[in-house]
């Protein structure tokens, strides 16, 4: 079940101007905003009161009372530290907290059959999600997938212009919104190939294209504190689709094969 700050995340682009201002102050303080009242809150940053009203009905509760109560459920209590080791450590496990509560067996079991399905398998990325695209196509390919990555807006768009309804693209987009990978999708869609988003949010031109959708976490209220890995809920992502994966008897016997092989080069 989904915390109300992971509902929070999920519906971030649903936000207006204003009430992303609720919600950026609440991902920043949620361990301050436990017995806040809401006219507090309203001045604290700089909003009206029906502002908060209507960013709670929006994230999916009634009012504030019923969102702080919410809250107090979701808010993790750790011992603050200025250690650097430690606060990435926290982080990681926010993170894999997070991911995991938001993730659904039926979507990936959904996504693994698709995947073992398809003719072939196509994924598309641009920057740091082109490298987890990257890691991605190298784990279906040793579990003996046919796969293609696409990391080049061009090519994403001839790519997408000659698939079939018995294809598979997989589009890796943290944001939900980059514009490369949007309009490649658009153009798979149109030619009937399976859509699955890996992606932050659910109200995004992307997700509104995609016949699945595998969530992650987003770190953005994270890099405040210097964190840098945008990839990580998404690594955690394919982890948990590759182990899935991995639990048919064909692609693991494949997946053991290529270990095999890359030992024996490796002693050459």
């Amino acid at each position: 079940m989904n915390s109300i700050l992971d509902e929070v995340l999920l519906k971030y682009q649903t936000l207006s101007k204003t009430e992303k201002k609720v919600a950026d102050y609440v991902i920043n303080n949620s361990q301050h905003m436990l017995n806040i009242h809401i006219k507090d809150l309203a001045s604290r940053i700089d909003v009206s009161v029906a502002t908060i009203t209507r960013f709670c009905k929006k994230v999916g509760v009634s009012n504030f009372v019923e969102f702080k109560i919410l809250l107090r459920d979701a808010v993790e209590q750790t011992v603050e530290s200025d250690e650097v080791i430690d606060i990435a450590a926290q982080v990681y496990h926010s993170v894999i907290k997070s991911t995991h509560s938001i993730a659904t067996m039926n979507d990936y079991e959904r996504v693994s059959n698709w995947i073992q399905e398809a003719n072939r398998i196509h994924i598309y990325g641009i920057g740091s999600s082109g490298l987890s695209a990257e890691e991605l196509k190298i784990r279906l390919t040793r579990m003996g997938y046919s796969v293609d990555t696409h990391t080049d807006s061009h090519a994403m768009v001839i790519n997408a212009s000659i698939l079939t309804k018995s294809d598979v693209v997989i589009a890796i987009s943290s944001s939900g919104q980059t514009k490369e990978v949007i309009d490649s999708v658009h153009i798979a869609k149109s030619k009937g190939a399976k859509i699955v988003s890996i992606t932050n949010f659910s109200e995004t031109n992307l997700a509104h294209q995609s016949d699945a959708i595998l969530y992650t976490t987003s770190i953005q209220h994270y890099q405040a504190k210097g964190f840098m890995n945008s990839q990580l809920s998404i690594l955690i992502c394919l982890d948990i689709l590759s182990m899935m994966l991995l639990t048919d008897e064909q692609a693991h016997a494949t997946y053991n094969q290529t270990l095999a092989k890359l030992e024996e080069y490796k002693k050459i």
